[in-house]
This record gives C-alpha cells, structure tokens and sequence, in this order.
C-alpha cells in the first residue's frame, strides 16, 4: 500500500511539475515531466493530452499527434477530446484537410459546440469548401436563423465566394445592430486593409470602445495598419506598451520586430526575433521577419529559405506568400505564383493588386476563367475603365469556351 501511495504521489508531483513549467514557458521541461506521469500510470489519458499539449506549444506538431494516437488507444472508442485536440494540431501544422475531415465527423456527430462549427465553417471556406461551410453554418442558423456569430462568418464566406457586395451589406447591418459585436467589426476591418482602403480601416478600428480597443488582437491589427500607412514610429510605440505587458507574447514580439526593421534598427529587430525563435522555435512570423531582412540585405537565397521556413510552419502564412509569389514570377516560375496567389486568395487576405495578378494569370493559362472573370469585375468596380483591367477582362472573356453553333440545315416552318 504504502509503494502504490508513494507512486499516487509521485504521479500527482509530475503532473504538478508539468503544469508550472507549461506556466513558466518552458514547454520542452514539461514535455519531460509529463512522459514520466504517463508512464507511472499507463491507462491514464490525461498525461498524454498534457504531454501533446506541452509538444504543440514548443512547435513540434508530430510528436503532438503521436501523444494524441497514444492516448486514443487507450480511450475506447473516438473520445470528442481527443479528436478536438488532434484537428487543432492538424491545422497547426498545415494539415488543413486532415482538420477538416476529423471535424466533420464530429460535426455529422452532433459533437461539436456553436463556437467550433463555426470555427469549422471559417476553416472550409479558407479552404475553398465554400457549400460544406455553409452547410457547417446550417445547424446553428436552422436553430437561430438571425445569430450574429454566425451571420459574421456567413459574411466571410460571401467574401470569399467573391459576393462582395453582399459581404458588405451584411456587415454593415450587423455592425450597425449590433455595435459591440468585436467579429463583425474586426472583419470588416480587416476587408477594408485588404481591399487598399487603409485609412477607412484605422477609422473604423478608432470606433472601438476603449476597453476593446485595449485587447492585444486589435493593438496588433492596429499596428499592422499604421505600418502599411507607414506609420511604423506610431506602431512602434503600441507595440512596446503590448510588450512591457506581455513580454512572452510571441505575436506582439514578431511584430514589433517586423516594424523594428520598417524604422530601419535592423540589430534591435533581429533581436526580437531571436527572442521570438527562443520561446517559439518555428514561429512563422518571425522567419518572415528574418527573411525580409536578408532580402533586404541582397541575399534572396537565404530569403527563400526562411520564407520556406515560416510557410513550413504555417503554409498559409499571407505575408509570405505574398513575397514568394513575386519571388515566383520574377524567376518565371509561374505556376508557382499562381499556387501562392490562390492561397492568399481562398484565406481571404488577397490584396486588390493580388486579385488582378491572379486574375491575369487565368487569363494567360486559360484556366479557372469564371474566377478570374470575378475577381477583374471587383477590380473594375473600384476603377471603373481602368485600361489593364478592361484588358484583363477581355483575354478572360474571349478565352471562354463559346457556345456551339447547331449543325446541319435550317428547316423553316410556318402556316398555312
């Protein structure tokens, strides 16, 4: 009795330890400590969910899942846990679809709350699933057909499907009904940047109660917005008051970084982004940020290659795709670009200059002709007669398969 007491304890104290390192930020200690909880009590799942945990943090998103596996062949049959935690890995580490289907399977399951359906149908619709996101949203609005949650992702994914002009309508309504819902307002934010209307975007975020205005997710939107109005003196300046109070923070730090390099302190950057790659080994943001510097410096191989690591990390990262699509094209590596175009498009962060490039790209390969007739009708909407856009949109729209003509002869018919 007093062995089993004595292994009860020490169980318990691995646990404990695992916990304060996980606290601490340091998750490779508390990775240790959670195996050995495991393996003092090997029918227990909950180390196993801790030590995949405690992976996924310090960014090794494989032995994450294989913790995951282990833990499933202990929990009879497909624990909702289990599968929860090992989609949001899946998706971590790029595995888009693999997220997917394991969602779906608990979504035709009734196994997922409102906030994951929707999170499932924003995952689909960034994955260019547009009908199975909708049908992710049809429990929820079957149930509450006015839920404002679920209107703001129906609006993303009209985005997404091109129905700009419905997105914005929807968007308006739902902001001007519901003035304190943060969704609504920080995607059409975020619609506004990524459209080119800069300075409409840091209006609209300027409209945000002060204690909204204050949460980390908007100084961050914030500050991307002053460095793209080139502002970075004023992005520096919030950021570093993010930082003092959350100095762990890793997205505040690959900002400020990021804007450290804009005011040109390319040492207190690359600074930051040691720091950053210390805390978060694979953090994508701040391979950018290295990346952009060694561009910057004239060394486009070292560029390419940390480019390749942050989107390794993270293949949907926009900012580097959006420098390795041009990479891309100025290498003549033009089905490349097309791919990081495509991507920065479906996760709907594509620029207006993005879409026309697009857009120009079907229309040269001849290829997804409709889409690319879409995205030049929404560049021609904001500069009406634009001479490359008209252009654009005629090699799309003569490149279009054409109606057969009827063969064979003409038989009149008529009255008597």
């Amino acid at each position: 009795m007093a062995a089993v007491h004595a292994r009860s304890e020490s169980y318990e104290a691995k646990i404990a330890e695992g916990r304060t390192a996980i606290a601490a930020h340091q998750p490779e200690r508390a990775a240790r400590s959670f195996r050995e909880a495991a393996n003092l009590r090997t029918e227990e799942i909950e180390p196993l969910l801790l030590l995949a945990e405690a992976y996924r943090v310090a960014g090794n998103e494989g032995p994450a899942i294989l913790a995951l596996k282990e833990a499933e062949a202990i929990s009879p049959g497909n624990d909702p846990t289990i599968q929860k935690q090992m989609a949001d890995l899946y998706r971590r580490g790029g595995h888009t679809e693999q997220a997917i289907a394991t969602l779906v399977v608990l979504r035709d399951n009734q196994q997922l709350t409102d906030p994951e359906l929707l999170a499932l149908a924003r995952l689909q619709a960034r994955n260019a699933s547009l009908d199975e996101a909708f049908k992710s949203l049809e429990p929820i609005q079957k149930a509450r057909p006015d839920d404002a949650d679920a209107k703001v992702v129906e609006a993303e994914i009209l985005l997404l499907k091109g129905e700009e002009l419905l997105a914005a309508r929807l968007m308006d309504r739902l902001i001007t009904e519901n003035p304190g819902l943060m969704e609504a307002r920080m995607l059409r934010v975020r619609y506004f940047l990524n459209s080119g209307f800069t300075a409409e975007a840091e209006q609209d975020l300027l409209t945000l109660a002060k204690e909204d205005a204050a949460r980390p997710e908007v100084i961050l939107l914030h500050a991307r917005i002053l460095n793209r109005l080139e502002r970075p003196a004023e992005a520096d300046a919030l950021l570093s008051k993010l930082v003092a109070a959350e100095p762990t923070s890793v997205e505040a730090l690959a900002m400020l970084a990021e804007t450290k390099l804009l005011l040109g302190q390319n040492k207190e950057a690359q600074g930051l982004v040691d720091k950053v790659l210390r805390l978060r080994s694979r953090f994508p943001r701040a391979l950018y940020v290295r990346a952009r510097a060694l561009e910057a410096q004239g060394d486009k191989d070292g560029a390419v290659e940390n480019y390749s690591y942050a989107l390794s990390s993270d293949p949907r990262f926009a900012p580097a795709l959006s420098r390795m699509w041009r990479i891309h094209r100025d290498a003549g590596h033009k089905m490349e670009a097309m791919a990081s175009l495509e991507k920065i498009h479906f996760i709907g962060e594509a620029s207006l200059e993005e879409k026309v490039a697009l857009a120009q790209m079907y229309a040269e390969s001849k290829i997804h002709l409709e889409r690319g007739r879409k995205l030049i009708d929404e560049a021609l909407a904001r500069e009406p007669g634009n001479p490359d856009y008209v252009s654009i949109k005629a090699a799309l729209t003569d490149a279009m398969p054409k109606k057969k003509k009827a063969k064979g002869p003409i038989i009149l018919r008529g009255g008597r």
